[in-house]
């Protein structure tokens, strides 16, 4: 029998996936937002989910993110996203 353990990166990706979710469900005030701003906290949900799953049995790879899943992941690790700057 075979034990399945995460690796650092797994882990560390896992990670990042739960800081997106938590800043979209904790986000302070949808007021003034638009539909496709209050969508971009939508994606950090969706996306954060996936990455929590990266690399598990029967979870996401690689294949399953688009380019537009890779950016949004580069910009909320840059703290380049609307909802990030609009907070500032």
């Amino acid at each position: 029998m075979t034990f399945f353990e995460a690796t650092k990166e797994q882990k560390k990706l896992a990670d990042i996936g739960r800081k997106m979710m938590d800043f979209s469900e904790y986000y302070p005030s949808l007021k003034g937002m638009k539909d496709e701003q209050i969508g971009e906290l939508n994606e950090l949900s969706h996306v954060g989910n996936m990455l929590t799953h990266y690399g598990a049995p029967f979870g996401t790879g690689k294949k399953d993110f688009s380019e537009a899943d890779m950016a949004l992941i580069a910009g909320f690790m840059k703290g380049e996203l609307y909802t990030q700057t609009r907070l500032a």
